[in-house]
């Protein structure tokens, strides 16, 4: 089953973070459908790069190819809607998650009648009329935690599910996955209910508690998420606020290493893709502000031995290198984020347009972990329903 292939309709595709991460699991991308210019141009030369570069399996072996987003596309209009509906009738998989900004703490907070919340209905219409054999839809903690727009959320899981599916949801947090960024987002996977009966039928078991689909990780759930490496890395020793400039070397006390941000970009050199690139200083406060002080709203200076706060580069909010007197790197913000090193971003692409990319991405690493579960239970289908199992 290693070379089977699935089709999928990537919605909302930013810089194409999420989508490395189902590519890397052999879902074939028909078309990415984004409409803000800068992030386009991001997204095809970013992608052709990880194309031509990437060692992942399904790409070396051609199973999956890139293809350019060729124009910007409104998903909330119909006409585009009806278009993607005739051209991928047959689609496996729908990904993807409309701009948060009206459900985030730190944004508009204009919820479900927000400019940018109403791209929930565009993202459910397009489900309802295309109606591929799975989804997967990623947003913001504010959406599920805060009352207000926890109803809308509610709300939209019922419609999914009078649609003919299932539905799993949960907050995914990429830190408890190994990964040194403190990133609580929704994490929401819907299948086909006649996929569901036919893998019952099977023996499969239904199971919708998030417990022990992330822990008990039987081989006989139809669906799971992820197995968590933390199940509390906020709780571990973590050392406090140094002084900046400080000589020392190492952290000791906490052994659990791969959650620190000096084990992702520590070792970094001018010679790295888009690691030059960063905003000039200009300001008395990079070299004024502690090592690890990042409770403040802006110009938080990260910690070499600490995880990072969410990834969150606009609305004036300043991410400081640990030990350097200047803002973090477009590839460093890249690393965070959990994007290999072969997607590159060109150098004609404004910075503030880079960071917003950057900010805006699904964590690659997560994605993949999600995508592999996705396909686990795509596969298992697939068997049963051609008698292999």
């Amino acid at each position: 089953m290693n070379n089977k292939t699935f089709n999928i309709l990537s919605l909302f595709s930013g810089g194409g973070f999420l989508d490395i991460g189902f590519i890397n699991n052999g879902f074939q991308v028909m078309e990415a459908v984004e409409i803000q210019p800068f992030f386009i141009k991001a997204y095809n030369e970013g992608l052709r790069s990880y194309f031509q570069n990437s060692n992942n399996y399904y790409v070396r072996k051609n199973l999956v190819t890139h293809n350019d987003i060729t124009k910007p596309t409104d998903a909330s209009c119909p006409l585009e809607q009806a278009r993607l509906q005739k051209s991928y009738k047959q689609v496996s998989g729908i990904i993807g998650g409309p701009p948060c900004q009206d459900y985030s703490a730190g944004g508009k907070n204009g919820g479900i009648e927000g400019e940018r919340g109403r791209l929930i209905h565009s993202y459910f219409t397009i489900i309802s009329k295309i109606k591929p054999d799975f989804l997967f839809f990623e947003n913001v903690e504010g959406l599920y935690k805060t009352k207000k727009h926890r109803v809308s959320f509610d709300a939209f899981v019922k419609s999914i599910e009078q649609e003919g599916y299932f539905v799993w949801h949960d907050l995914l947090n990429v830190l408890e996955y190994g990964h040194p960024q403190d990133r609580p987002r929704i994490a929401l996977v819907a299948f086909k209910k006649a996929i569901i009966s036919t893998l019952e039928k099977a023996g499969y078991v239904l199971e919708f508690d998030n417990t022990i689909l992330k822990f008990n990780h039987s081989d006989k759930l139809i669906f799971r998420w992820p197995k968590p490496l933390f199940e509390n890395p906020k709780g571990l020793n973590w050392p406090k606020k140094w002084r900046f400039g400080n000589d020392v070397k190492e952290f000791t006390q906490n052994i659990n290493k791969r959650l620190f941000i000096d084990n992702v970009i520590g070792d970094l050199t001018d010679n790295h893709p888009n690691q030059c690139e960063h905003f000039i200083p200009k300001s008395d406060r990079f070299t004024q502000i502690e090592e690890g002080d990042t409770n403040r709203k802006s110009f938080k200076r990260l910690h070499r031995f600490r995880y990072s706060p969410t990834v969150a580069y606009g609305n004036n909010e300043v991410h400081l290198h640990p030990t350097k007197p200047r803002r973090l790197t477009v590839r460093e913000g890249l690393r965070l984020q959990t994007v290999p090193d072969e997607y590159v971003l060109p150098a004609d692409i404004p910075l503030t347009h880079k960071f917003k990319l950057i900010s805006n991405g699904v964590p690659t690493a997560k994605a993949e972990l999600i995508a592999k579960e996705i396909r686990r239970t795509l596969i298992n289908y697939y068997k049963v329903n051609n008698g292999i199992i």
